[in-house]
């Protein structure tokens, strides 16, 4: 059902009544005008009748009765009335319209019968003669002041009549239109009045529905639209504290989930994401408001995240567990789901926190790979001086050639301890200031640290008629640990002069370039294989083992200059192709050199 307007209620409402009373009162009126007018019309007819009939009486006391038809006609077209003279027998013998020989005996007529009993005669009908509706009045004519002797009659049309009464009835409806107008435009205007303030309410309401609580109502005249308007200014202003307060504890609590490393995923009961945060978005590897609302089976096409959403949502304790992921990388998450509840203690759901737990895992590698590495390191040489003391305890102590040879090898091995144990110091101690900032740094030429790295190298490298061959300026400066940086650079010329061949060149460059400091040491040695270059400067590893171990590496030195290039602020890196040789850059950063550079 469609509604109707308040206004236009209200001026329904007020018209109606007011219009039926009005048209009451028009319908009574022209009653009571139509009765008030006849009368009035009798009594003119009357009038008339009167006025006639002294002449007429004279005229009848004389016996010149011939003379009667005359003197009706001249009447009749004075008074613009219709005359008529009867006598007592019905005998019409003057008519003011019609010849009285030709006119019917009007003795049965009622307005004649009271006229000859001596009253005044009133009478409303058809008349046969003028083929019309007349009004008629008669009065009686005496003679010598006893006797009736004749009736005067006198008449009018009806339309007459109703032409009279029809203006009166016109104007009295232009009257009630033009009241009835003026009472529907004073109750429009009411009505209007009245529904405006409420309309106002209306279209506030509607702002405050749309977000606009910081808008207020005006204050009506009216005490109860008034008091409603205040009651919905004070909600207005409540219910703005409220979603302020809501919006804020939100924020606050988007802003925690946000920061927060470890992924939060709330679930309800049919499995339609509730809310997650940006790091569970992710693992999950879309955006938050794209997942949110849809159902977990459309979205996640991890089948182990699956199956322990399902796990959570069925238990009634909670649930862990660590969880493969996989994607561009594996990954590896532990996984907590927990039972969400209502105020009724109901089960809305579950709350699933993913921590990602991949780089703790490759610690855990990184750490079990380390142990090992070391135990097989440190167990070699160990076990190789071992075997040569128990074989010089059981008597080759005595073979002197034997024995000094035994105990060569075992000084080696011993150096060969000595320098693992070293190195890992060494790298401890690199970690160590790193970590802590305990490395001081300083603006310093680089050409003297990669002389003295140069000349460090310088015998190995004659030995082998390798020619280590330094380009640098001598201006050129940075700000950097002097002491570890000449560690650096001698394990990079080091591995350079043990794989290169005899008679080659190892170069060894410094220059700015744009905004880094590069230093680089180039081979032209074996090279290394590409599937060794991602893990090439991880601890103990080795491209060669055999090698390496047979030229006196001990699988730390390039893991040393990563965390000595790490603690300058710089990098290091790897080019090398087999059979073509290597180059190894290690770069300083542009916020480490020095402007004289």
């Amino acid at each position: 059902m469609r509604k109707k307007r308040l206004w236009r209620r209200l001026f329904f409402s007020y018209l109606w009544a007011p219009a039926i009373v009005l048209l009451a009162i028009v319908w009574y009126g022209s009653g009571v005008v139509r009765e008030l007018y006849a009368n009035q019309l009798d009594d003119d007819l009357e009038a008339r009748a009167r006025l006639c009939a002294k002449p007429i009486e004279d005229l009848l006391s004389q016996g010149r009765t011939a003379e009667i038809d005359a003197l009706c006609k001249n009447l009749g077209d004075t008074s613009h009335t219709r005359i008529t003279v009867i006598l007592p027998t019905g005998e019409v013998i003057g008519d003011s319209n019609e010849r009285p020989d030709d006119m019917d005996n009007h003795g049965r007529r009622p307005e004649v019968l009271a006229a000859l009993e001596g009253k005044v005669g009133r009478a409303r009908r058809y008349s046969s003669t003028e083929r019309e509706d007349r009004i008629y009045a008669a009065v009686p004519l005496m003679r010598g002041g006893a006797a009736t002797a004749a009736v005067a009659r006198a008449s009018l049309p009806v339309t007459a009549l109703t032409r009279a009464l029809a203006q009166v009835r016109d104007r009295i409806v232009i009257a009630a239109i033009f009241g009835l107008l003026l009472h529907a435009a004073v109750t429009l205007a009411i009505s209007r009045r009245m529904s405006r303030p409420l309309e106002e309410i209306k279209a506030g309401a509607e702002r405050f529905a749309a977000g606009d609580l910081g808008h207020r109502l005006r204050i009506a005249d009216s005490v109860e639209i008034d008091a409603l308007a205040a009651t919905m200014n004070r909600m207005a202003e409540q219910l703005d504290e409220r979603i302020r307060t809501v919006l804020r504890q939100q924020n606050e609590r988007e802003a925690m989930l946000s920061s927060m490393e470890e992924g939060v995923l709330a679930i309800d009961n049919q499995g339609t994401i509730l809310s997650l945060n940006k790091a569970c978005a992710g693992l999950l590897g879309d955006a938050p408001e794209r997942l949110r609302g849809r159902g977990v089976y459309e979205v996640i096409r991890k089948a182990d995240l699956l199956q322990f959403i399902e796990s959570a949502l069925d238990a009634s304790a909670p649930v862990e567990g660590e969880i493969r992921i996989h994607g561009q990388s594996e990954r590896w998450v532990s996984a907590h789901g927990t039972a969400l509840h209502d105020a009724q203690h109901g089960k809305l759901g579950v709350l699933i926190v993913l921590h990602d737990v991949t780089r703790l895992r490759h610690l855990e590698e990184v750490r079990r790979d380390f142990v090992a590495n070391v135990s097989h390191e440190l167990r070699t040489p160990i076990t190789s001086i071992k075997g040569f003391i128990e074989t010089l305890a059981d008597g080759a102590i005595e073979d002197k050639e034997n024995a000094q040879r035994f105990l060569q090898i075992m000084l080696r091995q011993v150096n060969r301890l000595d320098a693992i144990i070293a190195d890992l110091l060494t790298l401890s101690r690199i970690e160590r200031g790193s970590e802590e900032q305990l490395i001081e740094l300083a603006p310093e030429l680089i050409k003297g640290t990669l002389q003295a790295a140069a000349e460090m190298c310088e015998k190995r490298a004659v030995g082998k008629s390798v020619e280590i061959v330094l380009s640098c300026p001598d201006d050129l400066s940075a700000e950097i640990n002097a002491a570890l940086l000449e560690q650096a650079v001698v394990n990079l010329l080091d591995n350079a002069v043990k794989y290169s061949e005899a008679g080659g060149v190892v170069e060894l460059r410094a220059a700015r370039e744009g905004a880094e400091l590069t230093i680089e040491v180039k081979d032209h040695g074996c090279g290394i294989e590409a599937r060794h270059l991602p893990r090439i400067f991880e601890r103990f590893y080795r491209v060669d083992k055999a090698r390496s171990r047979e030229l006196g590496g001990t699988g730390l030195g390039l893991a040393i200059v990563r965390h000595i290039a790490l603690a300058h602020r710089g990098s290091v890196g790897v080019e090398s192709a087999v059979g073509k040789g290597s180059v190894f850059r290690l770069r300083l950063p542009a916020s480490s050199l020095d402007s004289t550079g």
